[in-house]
């Protein structure tokens, strides 16, 4: 069977799905959280270095109209967007998108710092790195993209993975110019923008596939990467880069939570799943005896063509286990 990314082909699996099964696992890691809509990689006009075009309070009118929960404001070399007094965190989430470059050879790799609160970004990483971000302190502060070994990079984004913090590799093909997959790991449990529309362009371009080959690669490898969506956006507010969440609350911190955990899918439709009753993200051994329970529902209202034929695929290392159709958007499957 030939996948939706070209030049992808999968036999089939010996797994098999399970007649009548009992969902209540799945229901229990579920239970009181509901999905939401949200990038969290987009940038706005801000004042200072940012170079979005869309203030944070037209951004809080444009979320209604395009039915999404929240946007990560990941402006540029600063921390003033966090400050200003429209940036609600029950909206918004913090963090800023810095650039690691490295020596031997010379590259260039994009990437989120993203925080439950705003002080800690730049009491642990900012100051703590004055030779790698030059930081000029305060609200008003900005820092500089500078050249650093790599290694020191790696322990930059093992410093905010130590401070609570989430590392998520920016738009990765489009800005690491390598055939190595190890220069593209920044540590397990980093996030992939896999899914790369950059302000509107379609899902399915080359830019989102190449990324989707490169994140199949990692996880071959062994790497523990995620994987989310999002547009870039700079220019006017759009949805097509969405990652559904499925929150219990409405805040920063629960979708900064379910972004360090792996638990999100990256497109705008719900994916609910446990492996043996371990949720989304979490490392487990697997066994032949483990159960994996799948219920695909909540396609963002905006998005999601009920006109189009959908199907989930399940995909394992031996292969495609089994593929069926959505219906009014939604589907189960137990393996």
């Amino acid at each position: 069977m030939k996948h939706i990314i070209p030049d992808l082909v999968f036999e089939n699996d010996p797994h098999k799905i399970i007649d009548a099964p009992d969902f209540a696992a799945l229901d229990a890691l579920y239970k009181n959280r509901v999905a939401r809509y949200g990038d969290y990689h987009a940038h706005s006009k801000s004042g200072g270095t940012s170079d979005g075009a869309t203030t944070p309070a037209e951004w809080l009118e444009a979320m209604k109209e395009l039915k999404m929960d929240f946007v990560g404001l990941m402006d540029h070399r600063q921390v003033r967007h966090m400050y200003l007094p429209e940036f609600d965190p029950e909206y918004f989430i913090y963090g800023t998108e810095p650039s690691g470059q490295w020596h031997e050879p010379y590259t260039s790799c994009h990437y989120l710092m993203i925080f439950k609160d705003r002080e800690t970004l730049a009491r642990e990483i900012l100051e703590k790195f004055p030779e790698e971000y030059r930081f000029t302190g305060g609200i008003e502060g900005t820092f500089e993209y500078v050249r650093m070994d790599r290694s020191r990079f790696i322990e930059i984004c093992n410093a905010v993975r130590a401070a609570g913090g989430a590392i998520v590799c920016a738009h990765p093909k489009q800005r690491i110019e390598s055939d190595n997959v190890d220069d593209f790991f920044l540590g397990d449990g980093t996030a992939m923008e896999i899914i790369y529309t950059f302000d509107g362009k379609d899902q399915l371009n080359d830019w989102t596939i190449d990324n989707y080959k490169l994140w199949l690669e990692m996880l071959d490898r062994g790497m523990k990467v995620y994987n989310t969506a999002t547009s870039d956006v700079h220019d006017r507010p759009d949805n097509l880069g969405v990652s559904t969440v499925y929150a219990a609350r409405k805040h920063c911190e629960e979708y900064v939570d379910r972004l360090l955990a792996g638990d999100l899918n990256g497109g705008y439709v719900g994916i609910k799943m446990c492996l043996g009753g371990a949720p989304v993200g979490a490392t487990v051994k697997y066994t032949e005896d483990m159960e994996l329970l799948i219920k695909v529902d909540d396609p963002h209202p905006l998005v999601y063509k009920k006109d189009e034929a959908h199907r989930v695929d399940v995909l394992s290392d031996r292969g495609l286990v089994c593929s069926v159709p959505l219906v009014s958007g939604k589907a189960e499957v137990a393996i």
